[in-house]
């Protein structure tokens, strides 16, 4: 394809995370701001000029499948039709970036034409069945927020299921397709800061990845992090809100992981991109192919030598820059839409229009049955 296909993103007025504004927010700092706590698919609007909606809640069994997702706080997620997120049980400390609620801007499916888009993309399952065989050259694909269930191959009809791999797998077909949580180039987060805050960067300083620590809100580093304060190194840590956190990641010269829990590494995305160098030992994340080689290290002595190497040597600082950006754009940018154009290819150029039977409906509920 020459020209980069049309592209809406959906999620439910129940999910707990993502941008909370209207269609027609249009700004891509807006809309990143007004995200509930994570960067998500911002590349999308920013980048690609793709539409952003909220959709009412259905009752059709799939549309109702977020609540197999996070089952614990599925009752809970009701109240985000009319409430931000820091005021359901368990997530006082939250700072939504939106002091609007997502019913505000959710839109009933049906009220919009779905065959004015080439690629629809649900976070989790947005659209009824009935409503994505409505569209035979429309490609519809779905992805589950935490990426724990029908991630393997696609259900309800729909043509792609989005696993939030992003190992540079790149589709020639309809079904599981690689394709981040946190879409963006290498170059995406930092032109929004750049452009949003109208200067450059500061580029000082460290700033610890929040899964380094357990403690929520993050409001001082652990002990396992001395050895790199005692060096002279100034610590940044996470903040709550949004926008106030992704400029400290925008300032900071470097983007570190030590200690703590295994991650997916959507953060670390979100770094290269903001244009910090990221440094961890790959082995603690899932999305390893983030972590060049000079930038994985094992130990605290390594850490600390490495980055008292590269405040040493400006032009290597920003060789492993250049070089960690160059990977985030292929794998989570290139690929993945390369992935979904040649889906959505594929899809037009079928012959038969596809059915979905009574056989298609049991088969999927009888795969989210669980014990």
């Amino acid at each position: 394809m020459n020209n980069h296909p049309k592209i809406a993103l959906l999620k439910q007025e129940v999910y707990q995370d993502l941008y909370v504004c209207p269609t027609t927010e249009k700004d891509p700092a807006a809309i990143l701001f007004s995200s509930m706590g994570r960067v998500g698919p911002i590349g999308l609007m920013a980048e690609l000029n793709a539409d952003f909606y909220i959709i009412k809640e259905e009752d059709n069994y799939e549309t109702q499948i977020y609540r197999k997702v996070i089952p614990r706080i599925a009752n809970d997620l009701q109240l985000l039709k009319t409430q931000t997120l820091d005021k359901l049980p368990g997530q006082e400390f939250k700072c939504p970036g939106s002091p609007f609620p997502n019913g505000k801007f959710a839109t009933d499916c049906r009220k919009i034409d779905w065959s004015t888009y080439d690629i629809v993309i649900s976070v989790n399952v947005s659209l009824p069945t009935e409503i994505v065989m409505q569209y035979p050259h429309t490609l519809f694909a779905y992805m589950i927020g935490e990426a724990n269930l029908a991630t393997g191959s696609a259900h309800f009809g729909y043509d792609v299921t989005l696993n939030q791999m992003a190992r540079g797998i790149v589709a020639t077909r309809c079904g599981k397709v690689d394709f981040p949580y946190t879409f963006i180039g290498g170059h995406t987060l930092e032109n929004i800061l750049c452009n949003y805050l109208r200067r450059p960067s500061q580029r000082k300083g460290i700033f610890m990845e929040i899964n380094s620590t357990t403690e929520r809100p993050v409001t001082h580093y652990p002990l396992h992090f001395e050895p790199l304060a005692k060096a002279g190194h100034n610590i940044i840590l996470h903040k709550q809100k949004i926008a106030d956190n992704l400029q400290s990641i925008y300032d900071a010269k470097y983007f570190v992981k030590w200690g703590g829990r295994t991650i997916r590494g959507n953060s670390v995305a979100e770094a290269v991109s903001l244009g910090a160098l990221a440094i961890m030992n790959r082995n603690e994340v899932i999305h390893k192919e983030l972590i060049i080689d000079e930038c994985h290290i094992t130990s605290m002595d390594e850490l600390k030598n490495l980055i008292g190497l590269l405040e040493q040597d400006h032009e290597l600082y920003e060789r492993l820059r250049t070089k960690q950006r160059t990977v985030l754009q292929n794998l989570f940018f290139d690929r993945p839409l390369r992935s979904l154009e040649n889906c959505l290819q594929e899809k037009r150029q079928c012959k038969s229009r596809r059915r979905y039977t009574w056989l298609d409906q049991c088969f999927d509920r009888l795969c989210f049955i669980r014990p």
